[in-house]
């Protein structure tokens, strides 16, 4: 991830407060085709023959105002691979991938023994990115000095060696890639793949830019240096005026010590900027003087982009450096460590290579357009795909035929980096869900650092970035976040919500890490009602556009105006992307073309009665004609056969529904957007018509008319330097003829239409360019009429609506009978899924008999959303599309007709349980009392993977201090962390909550283990769960050491674990009878409340599966009795035999624990987190000791005073550090 920032620093009306570059800035390049399959920097004319290309602009037009480069992550690196299998080979896609920091560390996570392959697809729109990438690994490749390595790609600025060394592989790239089919049969083909034949041109554009740099001319070589050394001051200089002079974004990868590390950490990020490298010798630093070409080039021009909250420490990660220390780390410590670990990934990565078990697929593409032209090439076969590279860009995506013989088309894995906080979240799902794949057992992962609620507020958050309620929108997705489902987390962001409180709400942005693992539930997709899916459409629509009418959306929001004030111009949607979605959802839930038309006439019906959005009106047309030209619905008048050829379609034979239209914008009209970043829009008016349209083509360049006035073409020449170039702007975008013939009442004769280009007007914008502009706000305009400047085309065909395979399925045979479509129920309002339901028609013979002789239909809930049947010696599963409350569950029979309907719901809702009679049950009732009684840790029996538990490869996993005098400061705190604040005072309250106590279970064992509880006591190794309610023992965990879970910011313990059955006890004693009587009277006892051992049989396989390295056998018990665990039951054995006496070597090591290693599994224990966006999580806030506002943080060095913000704690300074003892000198 890469595409956030930390707290800007500076705004104004107009312009986005937050000058991070808007990711995927969906403007669009010109529609035209490129005749050639090939694209070439030396020919930038495209000469087009409608229809060209497929826009998928699924966010509006910005202005690239101040842009940033992303060069270096800033975010700690992640296995992508911690929710799969590890016995198959996997495909994983990275959208918006940055740097390969996460590609070296999921490598690096693999068991060395493992012989599994990992194929990356790896997309960027910024092709800098994908040429540092490349050379980075091409010199791990050729074994390259690892810290010559590191330099070239971290620092800005080089020794001579280096900068001889970047040169000179430079060179040996260049040579290499001279055509495509060199490089695939050079040494760095096998594993360093090309997805087109554009991606290369690109990269090799900018590796003879870095060969050629520092030959420029000495004025021109001067320029750059001088820009790169302005930027570095300026930077510092914005954050010591922000009065933030601690950096809190960079001690990020610190984890459960990020507070303790922040302080030199934010002295490593000023020394980054200011010497540009991380050696600490002056002479080092001195030698270091020569500009690294590799952040000079960049799509954004030649010069100083590089963000300004870069860091090279962010990638890393730092909780060992600093949690295994007694003293503060030293930079040089920082630096040394992160050198370690760059090594040893570098070293993973050339293993891989050389074992041929690795490709990294590089794709310079828009992660929108690329993700489209890879499922165009699944859905079609083609390699054509005719939609664009890339925004502001003309050039279309051709796939490397070759290449994409065997290339993925499906992946196992789907990492979307944070471009929710660009794209939005809705266009991230509609873009990665089609690319997953379909065998169940795919993982999405989404990431956003820009919370848009209120993290103490957590799940207000969420429900924002869909606008709708994550329930219906997860069935509607036929996906569902994991956490939200369990309702717990194994992964930490604990110090993510206590960073996030420390700093004030009215100060610079905060940032907020959030990330989610989406997996779907097996099942069909669910049936709605035409009229509700349409009021709940309509409704999402209302809420995603609102804020276009500012006045009444100050009135419905009150509290939020301001914030929708600052960031109108980083809204994510248009009416295309609306669109699009609404295909993506037909086609979901495989909606047939009658009951869509209803859901669309629903919809039109609310629509046409609303007048809240005054603002919906002049976009109308440009959703009908989204609507249209994507297929998903056409409006009566599209349909017409017969339109008047007249005014500028007076040569055509036959006028379409669509056309496009092309404005050429004079460049200089555009300087009134420098440093900006508003949102643009093309529209048509006139005396009585104003229509606006959002989704905009544009391309630097010349437009050139050929063809006859009859079947007109175009051809565009592109300017090669774009925003640095002379040429002016061409936009285009589709609208409906009509609006321009002037044949009907209320339209403006073709005469009197002006087409525009304009700023979106919104209140801010007005402020600022009104005076300038107008209050139209119109960049530039011309007459309909204008040959200059305007040119009118046929729009592209409307595009086809595919349906999948089996969407006329609507019943399930089984054991009782056949199972209709399940369906879902909304509440009156439309916003929220009440229940589910699902008729069974009984046809077996003995079910028949039993239930007309009324025999009882007994129901078991299997899952979080399969419930069983049983009647008459018959049993039948039913899956739904979501979790639900099997025990809540309503039957309606018909003994005479024959069926059942099951009536289920959702335990996270507000939910209707029956069909007759309306019950309300409490939101979460999965947290209370009575919920759920399902398995919370289920693994699939197809592949063994933990549902909600990730993989962890324990060997990699750095080793805990336990001798560091600090321990006790920072570990309690955070696995106590892991309580939210209903489970935290149920736990005081000493109330009954099955997951608390698991969670409270696991804080034992690790404060214990850790040795910092009891106060003053030596680390315990051995426990015992104790039923209290039975007062026996059948569990032993014998646990060998802590480590540091790094990209999930937590710990765990490395164990194993000793399940007792009477016959096993049997055995043990007739091996060594003393030394089991020695083990278990060491053993701590742990108390376990009644019910929980229950839970501990369900969790212990996943933790067993979560770290193994060795395979089931084929006569593995859970496979040959169906279930996980194999059992529930005190004193039998939950686990399968497989994992008995493997990999336990460190158990030979210990000679009381040597004689059972046979009978134990080697398990990984972490802390079982809440959810932060579900429930809220720490403890109320307390005063702050200067201004008594509330105060959620401690000091983070003495944790002796309280604080509401870094402002009130430097007020306090020198008062506390009097009173109060240094942290690491205490």
């Amino acid at each position: 991830m890469r595409r956030s920032t930390p707290p800007h620093l500076t705004a104004y009306s107009g312009q986005d407060p937050d000058p991070t570059p808007l990711f995927v800035p969906c403007c669009a390049a010109l529609c035209c085709a490129v005749r050639k399959d090939r694209c070439s920097l030396n020919n930038n004319r495209h000469e087009a023959l409608l229809p060209s290309t497929l826009p998928f602009m699924a966010r509006p037009l910005y202005w690239l105002g101040e842009q940033f480069f992303y060069a270096i992550g800033n975010t700690s690196a992640v296995s992508l691979a911690r929710d799969v299998t590890p016995d198959q080979d996997i495909s994983l896609l990275l959208l918006g991938c940055g740097d390969p920091r996460s590609v070296l560390f999921t490598l690096f996570s693999e068991h060395e023994t493992a012989t599994r392959k990992l194929d990356f697809t790896c997309v960027d729109y910024e092709p800098a990115i994908l040429a540092r990438n490349v050379l980075l690994l091409s010199m791990v490749i050729d074994n390259r000095d690892a810290e010559n390595i590191f330099d070239i790609f971290f620092h800005l600025y080089l020794e001579k060696e280096s900068l001889a060394l970047l040169v000179s592989q430079c060179r040996i790239l260049l040579d290499a890639s001279m055509t495509l089919e060199g490089w695939k049969k050079s040494r760095y083909g096998s594993t360093l793949r090309m997805s087109s034949q554009h991606t290369l041109i690109e990269i090799r554009r900018h590796w003879d830019q870095y060969t050629k740099m520092h030959a420029l001319p000495n004025t021109q070589l001067c320029t750059i240096v001088e820009a790169f050394k302005a930027a570095a001051t300026e930077y510092q200089k914005q954050y010591h005026d922000s009065q933030e002079s601690m950096i809190c974004h960079t001690s990020r990868s610190a984890g459960p010590l990020m507070m303790y590390a922040t302080e030199i950490l934010s002295d490593c990020f000023y020394d980054f900027w200011k010497y540009g490298t991380t050696f600490i010798s002056p002479a080092r630093r001195s030698a270091a003087n020569l500009l690294n070409p590799t952040f000079v080039y960049t799509q954004l021009g030649v010069g100083c982009h590089v963000h300004y909250g870069s860091d090279l420490v962010m990638p890393f990660h730092l909780a060992p450096i600093f949690g295994n220390l007694d003293t503060v780390p030293t930079r040089l410590d920082i630096m040394n460590g992160i050198r370690t670990q760059f090594r040893e990934w570098c070293s993973a990565f050339r293993r891989y290579h050389q074992r041929g078990l690795c490709i990294v697929r590089v794709f310079f593409a828009d992660a929108i357009l690329g993700a489209r032209a890879l499922q165009f090439r699944k859905e079609t076969g083609g390699v054509q795909t005719r939609i664009l590279v890339c925004h502001w860009r003309a050039e279309t995506i051709t796939l490397d035929e070759e290449e994409y013989k065997q290339a993925p088309l499906a992946f196992d894995v789907v990492d979307t980096s944070n471009l929710d906080d660009y794209i939005g979240l809705l266009n991230v799902l509609t873009i990665s869900i089609p690319l997953l794949s379909g065998s169940g057992n795919g993982v999405l992962y989404l990431e956003s650092l820009l919370i848009q609620g209120h993290a103490d507020n957590a799940p207000k958050d969420l429900t924002k970035r869909f606008h709708a309620d994550l329930t219906v929108m997860t069935v509607l997705f036929h996906l569902c976040p994991v956490d939200f489902v369990t309702g717990y987390s194994t992964r930490s962001n604990i110090h993510e919500l206590l960073a996030y409180n420390f700093f004030p709400a009215n100060g610079p942005r905060r940032q907020y890490h959030q990330v989610t693992a989406w997996k779907p539930l097996r099942s069909d997709p669910p049936v709605v009602d035409s009229r509700q899916l349409g009021t709940f459409l309509y409704e999402l629509y209302h809420a995603l556009f609102e804020e276009e009418d500012s006045l009444t959306f100050q009135q419905r929001h009150p509290n939020d105006f301001l914030n929708a004030l600052i960031s109108r111009n980083r809204v994510p949607y248009s009416r295309e992307s609306f669109v699009l979605l609404l295909k993506f959802i037909r086609g979901r839930l495989q909606i047939p073309r009658d009951q869509w038309v209803a859901v669309l006439d629903r919809f039109f019906d609310l629509q046409s009665s609303d007048s809240s959005m005054k603002m919906d009106t002049i976009n109308f047309h440009d959703l009908c004609a989204q609507l249209h030209f994507h297929g998903v619905h056409s409006m009566d008048v599209y349909r017409w056969d017969y339109l008047a050829s007249v005014g500028v379609f007076r040569a055509w034979a036959k006028v379409p529904p669509l056309v496009r239209v092309f404005l050429t914008v004079p460049r200089q009209k555009l300087g009134v957007l420098a440093g900006a970043t508003p949102v643009l829009q093309a529209g048509m008016r006139g005396p009585k018509m104003h229509n606006l349209f959002s989704s905009v083509h544009a391309a630097f360049g010349v437009l050139s008319v050929m063809g006859t006035p009859a079947n007109p073409k175009v051809s565009f020449e592109e300017d090669p330097k774009r925003f640095h170039g002379t040429k002016p702007l061409v936009i285009s975008f589709v609208m409906p003829a009509m609006l321009l013939t002037g044949d009907g009442p209320g339209y403006d004769l073709p005469s009197s239409i002006l087409i525009t280009f304009a700023i979106n007007n919104n209140t801010a914008n007005t402020v600022h360019y009104a005076g300038k502009l107008g209050l139209h706000l119109e960049i530039h305009s011309a007459a309909l009429f204008d040959s200059n400047s305007v040119l009118v085309l046929p729009a592209e065909q409307p595009l086809p609506f595919a349906f999948s395979a089996n969407i006329n399925v609507t019943s399930t045979s089984g054991q009782i009978g056949s199972r209709g479509p399940i369906s879902a129920n909304f509440n009156e309002d439309c916003d929220l899924v009440e229940s589910f339901s699902a008729k069974i028609t009984v046809e077996d013979g003995l079910a028949r008999a039993a239930l007309q002789s009324a025999e009882a239909v007994a129901v078991r809930q299997l899952s979080h959303n399969i419930i069983q049947l049983m009647l008459g010696g018959r049993t039948q599963e039913v899956s739904f599309p979501f979790p639900i409350v099997g025990a809540q569950h309503r039957l309606r029979l018909a003994r005479k007709s024959l069926w059942i309907e099951v009536s289920e719901i959702h335990p996270l809702s507000f939910l209707r349980i029956d069909i007759c009679i309306q019950i309300i049950v409490p939101l979460r009732s999965s947290f209370t009392q009575g919920g759920v009684d399902i398995n919370p840790f289920p693994i699939a029996l197809d592949g063994l993977v933990p549902w909600s538990v990730h993989r962890v490869n324990l060997e990699r996993l750095p080793v805990l201090n336990l001798k560091s005098s600090k321990l006790d400061q920072w570990l309690n705190v955070h696995v106590t962390a892991a309580f939210s604040e209903r489970e935290a005072r149920a736990r005081k309250d000493k109330g009954t909550d099955t997951m608390m106590f698991v969670k409270d279970t696991i804080h034992s064992i690790i404060v214990q283990a850790s040795g910092i509880q009891p106060k003053g006591s030596s680390p315990h190794r051995i426990f015992t769960l104790l039923d209290k309610e039975t007062n026996n023992c059948d569990t032993v965990f014998l646990v060998d050491q802590l480590r540091f879970d790094l990209s999930a910011h937590t710990i765990v313990c490395d164990a194993f674990v000793l399940p007792l059955s009477d016959e096993r006890m049997m055995e043990m004693i007739m091996i060594d009878e003393q030394n089991l009587a020695k083990l278990l009277s060491q053993a701590g006892q742990i108390p376990v409340e009644p019910g929980e051992v229950k839970s501990w049989k369900q969790l212990l396989p996943a933790l067993v599966e979560r770290c193994r390295t060795w395979k089931h056998r084929d006569s593995c018990q859970y496979a040959s009795e169906g279930r996980v665990p194999l059992t529930t039951e005190m004193e039998v054995i939950p686990l399968c035999a497989c994992g008995e006496g493997q990999d336990v070597q460190r158990m030979h090591d210990v000679p009381l624990w040597k004689p059972f290693a046979k009978y134990c599994t080697r398990i990984a224990l972490s802390p079982l987190f809440a959810v932060s966006y579900v429930e809220n999580v720490g403890r109320k806030d307390r005063s702050c000791c200067v201004c008594r506002a509330k105060a959620p943080f401690t000091c983070p060095k003495c944790k002796k005073d309280r604080y509401c913000s870094t402002v009130c704690r430097k007020k306090d300074w020198d008062r506390h550090r009097e009173r109060h003892h240094n942290f690491w000198e205490k």
